[in-house]
């Protein structure tokens, strides 16, 4: 493991270690955990320096969260899928469209 996964992985455990507490404290396990799933998974992605992942994991893990938290329903659900699918486009890395770039060529 090398040293930037190491620091990534402390800085979401100590982030989720936190969140559980806060957890504990309030009581609102559900959907609690689904914010302290998302902002931890935020954390080591942005600590690894993958803004895409970030963006797509802990955004879904919120996105989960809000819907259960405000009640469920299908326009908040439907707001949620089409913010994750922008934020999808505007942080994609390039890779990924040289590869389809390729894959479609074949």
């Amino acid at each position: 493991m090398n040293e930037v996964s190491k620091r990534s992985n402390e800085i979401s455990t100590g982030t989720f270690l936190i969140g559980l507490a806060i957890l504990f404290i309030t009581g609102y396990w559900w959907p609690g955990i689904m914010f302290v799933i998302g902002i931890s998974s935020i954390a080591q992605a942005l600590g690894e320096g993958k803004a895409w992942y970030a963006a797509q994991g802990g955004l879904w893990a919120i996105g989960i969260g809000l819907v259960f938290a405000l009640g469920f329903n299908l326009p908040l659900l439907l707001i949620i899928i089409g913010v994750s699918m922008l934020i999808g486009y505007r942080f994609r890395p390039p890779i990924f469209d040289e590869e389809k770039r390729k894959n479609e060529e074949v």
